[in-house]
């Protein structure tokens, strides 16, 4: 079940451990929701006033600094999402980062498309799995999504990977 509500979607850029990515505050009439998707990636940091589809509204809890933090989170109809970003006159993420130039160090496999550093999404991890890449790690939206981390461990599991929590990425054994 989803519903539909106005609000203003204000996204911003974080400098995290994996590198910049995309959040998002969500202020509707029944109150401001978290949220995280690489869909976000598509946005340039500002306000944007429209209708969201709610798909799934959760509470999500963090430890830091001997305390808890909870807050809600929304999951988002993150097709319709995308078509708003279309909307607003976002493309892709290169077109929204134009100085995302490739350094000479960056790899590029045979076929020539780009490996990412970190996985975002389920399907970033099965291509990986499927290129036989040695080494995994998982990006912010993943960390921040047990659902999808859970399905990804799994995967990786069921591949042959096991966790290696010094270097915080799943190795090929």
């Amino acid at each position: 079940m989803s519903i539909t509500l106005p609000g203003m979607l204000t996204v911003q850029t974080i400098q995290g451990r994996r590198g910049p990515f995309n959040v998002a505050k969500l202020a509707t009439s029944i109150g401001i929701f978290e949220v995280k998707n690489p869909v976000l990636m598509q946005f340039a940091p500002g306000d944007y006033q429209g209708n969201f589809i709610l798909e799934q509204i959760k509470v999500k809890a963090y430890e830091w600094a001997g305390g808890a933090t909870s807050y809600i989170d929304a999951a988002l109809d993150w097709a319709a999402l995308e078509q708003f970003a279309r909307e607003c006159g976002f493309g892709l993420e290169e077109e929204t980062y134009p100085d995302n130039s490739v350094s000479s160090f960056e790899t590029y496999p045979e076929d020539g498309i780009e490996i990412p550093k970190f996985a975002q999404t389920v399907q970033q991890v099965e291509a990986m799995i499927g290129n036989g890449q040695q080494e995994i790690c998982l990006g912010e939206y993943m960390l921040s999504d047990r659902d999808a981390l859970t399905t990804a461990r799994n995967l990786m599991m069921e591949a042959g990977y096991r966790f290696q929590p010094h270097a915080h990425a799943w190795r090929l054994q």
